[in-house]
């Protein structure tokens, strides 16, 4: 850790290097490391640029956990394991126009895109939601940009009509929109512009509650064994009850780690992981629920 500071109420900054000669992984706008700590694990954005010699990460603490930890604990010196950056919500490289939507902590991955956005002098905007200045991080990083920045305070302005503003600046015959923060701000923005010609819609969230309901099979396509999941139960668990070894970070559906190629099965996949992040013959095992009782099989 080379550096660590307050960006925000409740929201602590930390710039890490590498702990050797080795530099550290490339990585991507929209990117995110698995933070390891005695506390845990938490999928963290990187919100520097890809230039940097050292990962800039934002953390919101929490009451327990991985976040916590890190509050109480991250200063300059303390070493860190990470995972390599994993990119589930990169800049759309089709797109003609970028509209990008940030409520509260989901600036981080989004800040990253929006100044490499306009490194590129691409066509993009920014509307980033908080409630106030104070709970907001790393507004400064903005300043070079702000003439692209909408910055809507809800505690003097009440919640934004984020539908009219963000029609406003859809142009050209293509738009992306990137919404990153609660399940409601990004809920309502898919549920306004899924439909909408030219428009596509991407996402991530920071946090999820798997539904895990049902009961049904999954079945090991390269053995052929079959397993029972109960309700309530992941289908990564009962596999790791297994000796199945899949890599795993969040399990909560968010970061993607535990990719598993799906070869067949009615599905509810469950997870955070929209638009150009999933494609259809992989799901996530730990959220992933089948549907209608069918039998989802997994090649492995």
């Amino acid at each position: 850790m080379t550096a660590t500071w307050t960006a925000a109420r409740h929201v602590l900054a930390l710039d890490v290097g590498a702990d050797s000669d080795r530099a550290l992984p490339d990585w991507t706008p929209g990117s995110h490391v698995t933070i390891h700590t005695p506390a845990g694990s938490c999928p963290l954005s990187l919100c520097g640029r890809p230039a940097d010699d050292y990962w800039r990460l934002g953390v919101r603490n929490r009451e327990d956990g991985a976040a916590r930890w890190l509050h109480d604990n991250a200063a300059v010196g303390t070493s860190l394991e990470a995972s390599s950056p994993l990119n589930t919500f990169g800049i759309d490289p089709g797109s003609d126009n970028h509209i990008l939507i940030a409520g509260g902590v989901g600036i981080t991955p989004i800040l990253a895109m929006a100044l490499e956005l306009a490194k590129r002098k691409s066509s993009w905007r920014l509307l980033y939601i908080g409630s106030s200045r104070q709970e907001m991080a790393f507004l400064d990083h903005l300043r070079g940009v702000r003439e692209r920045v909408t910055v809507w305070e809800t505690a003097l302005r009440g919640r934004p009509n984020v539908a009219a503003l963000v029609r406003e600046w859809i142009e050209g015959p293509s738009t992306t929109l990137y919404c990153c923060g609660p399940t409601g701000l990004i809920e309502s923005v898919s549920s306004d512009f899924s439909s909408h010609d030219g428009v596509r819609v991407i996402s991530e969230r920071f946090a999820a509650t798997p539904e895990l309901d049902g009961s049904f099979e999954v079945e090991l396509g390269r053995s052929g064994e079959r397993v029972r999941v109960p309700a309530g139960v992941s289908v990564l668990d009962v596999l790791e009850e297994r000796g199945v070894d899949i890599p795993w970070s969040c399990r909560a559906g968010i970061c993607g780690t535990c990719e598993t190629p799906l070869i067949s099965g009615q599905t509810d996949h469950g997870d955070s992981l929209v638009g150009m992040t999933r494609a259809a013959d992989v799901c996530f095992p730990c959220v992933v629920r089948a549907v209608d009782d069918d039998v989802i099989v997994l090649d492995i």
